[in-house]
């Protein structure tokens, strides 16, 4: 009885043998799955890039220390934010706007909550905050801080970042700052 046991596994396992060997003829489904490894690869590469050049915008934001700037935004990069006391263009603009903050607010910081990326374009939700301890265009100093939230969308192109759109707060702030009058004293 033992014996036609054994004999019945032979033919089990010359199938199992035979199917184990390599098919000389190529699976389209197994290129077609590589093809797209590799294409979800430089996908996430470059994710990964546009938000590690956004981020270091951010600390350059955060420190004041814009050296790198050449090497993350284009010469000719367009903010379309820009306070409107700001009236140099490209990067200068850049420089401009980031001293004007630092100047009304020494402690200003940027905290990146969240984002995510479509294409060229980078979406970061951010936090704010700041005292407001010198002049802020042609508003004096309030002594006041401000706490709020905002987006920046961030468009790249070549790897250097090119165009800017975004908002924040900016009622929430100038209230905090005491520079507009809050809801219960507007309806007063």
């Amino acid at each position: 009885m033992k014996h036609s046991s054994i004999f019945a596994l032979i033919p089990a396992g010359l199938l199992m043998f035979a199917s184990c060997g390599e098919s000389n003829t190529p699976d389209p489904m197994a290129a077609k799955h590589a093809e797209m490894m590799k294409a979800d690869s430089a996908e996430d590469a470059r994710v990964a890039a546009q938000e590690a050049t956004a981020k270091a915008v951010f600390e350059m934001f955060n420190t004041g220390d814009l050296t790198e700037l050449e090497n993350l935004a284009s010469a000719d990069f367009v903010d379309h934010q820009m306070p409107p006391e700001i009236t140099s263009t490209g990067l200068q603009a850049v420089r401009d706007m980031v001293a004007m903050y630092r100047t009304s607010m020494p402690d200003v910081h940027q905290e990146w909550l969240s984002s995510a990326t479509s294409g060229d374009l980078t979406f970061i939700h951010f936090r704010i905050t700041g005292t407001n301890t010198g002049p802020w265009g042609p508003m004096p100093a309030t002594g006041k801080a401000m706490d709020v939230n905002g987006v920046d969308i961030i468009r790249f192109q070549d790897g250097k970042a090119v165009e800017h759109w975004g908002y924040m707060e900016e009622a929430k702030m100038m209230q905090q700052l005491g520079l507009m009058p809050g809801p219960e004293e507007a309806a007063k």
